[in-house]
């Protein structure tokens, strides 16, 4: 699946998303990005992420993201980028709060890495237990086949791998596992998730709510 693909895929899940390159710019904005901060597709696309979702200050985003951005400072380091919670600004002037996810597709001097953003909008004053209350995957508890695709640790962990765009051998020297081992983990998921790559596994999982953890 190509990055465009990928994008078509996600533009019109209730979750919203963005995509920006390396440095910062908006490549994708999906209509739940839309529908959550009021701002449409043409008034997000080629600006700098931080001048379209701005966060409150003090402690908003904008100083730090200004400096580059701190989920591909991560990336480059190697380190899986975390889920957080930040109020950003919208299109009314609003602030809400929500809770992204970066994952990262590519990332090789042929195939440039897109950082992809997931974010849902949190209520404000919610307790972290109550973060999972209408999230994908609770609202797709009544799926028939929810059991079977449930993922193990190990595989949850190999997919979080695999969405930032890591080869198998890099997943197993990691992992201190053979590549036949993650090979295996792979298998599993793509068959669970119902999956034919690697990458429409990470969308699906993105769907349901396994990317990003709740």
């Amino acid at each position: 699946m190509t990055t465009q693909a990928l994008f078509a895929s996600l533009a019109d899940v209730e979750t919203g998303v963005y995509a920006v390159s390396s440095d910062q710019t908006i490549l994708f904005w999906n209509r739940g990005a839309e529908r959550i901060l009021g701002m449409g597709l043409d008034e997000a696309v080629g600006r700098k992420c931080y001048e379209v979702v701005q966060g409150i200050v003090p402690g908003g985003i904008t100083p730090e993201c200004r400096q580059g951005c701190p989920s591909m400072r991560l990336l480059r380091e190697s380190r899986l980028p975390e889920p957080t919670r930040l109020r950003v600004m919208c299109a009314s002037g609003e602030r809400k709060l929500v809770s992204v996810t970066p994952v990262v597709v590519g990332g090789s001097p042929e195939k440039p890495a897109v950082m992809i953003h997931l974010f849902v909008e949190t209520p404000v004053g919610a307790g972290d237990g109550d973060d999972r209350q209408g999230s994908p995957a609770e609202r797709s508890a009544g799926d028939p086949n929810a059991r079977e695709r449930a993922l193990t640790a190990r595989e949850h962990e190999v997919l979080q791998f695999v969405s930032l765009g890591w080869s198998t051998p890099r997943i197993a020297e990691h992992l201190e596992v053979s590549p036949h081992t993650v090979l295996n983990h792979i298998r599993h998921f793509r068959r669970k998730l119902d999956a034919s790559t690697k990458l429409e596994a990470v969308v699906t999982a993105i769907r349901l709510g396994i990317l990003p953890s709740p």
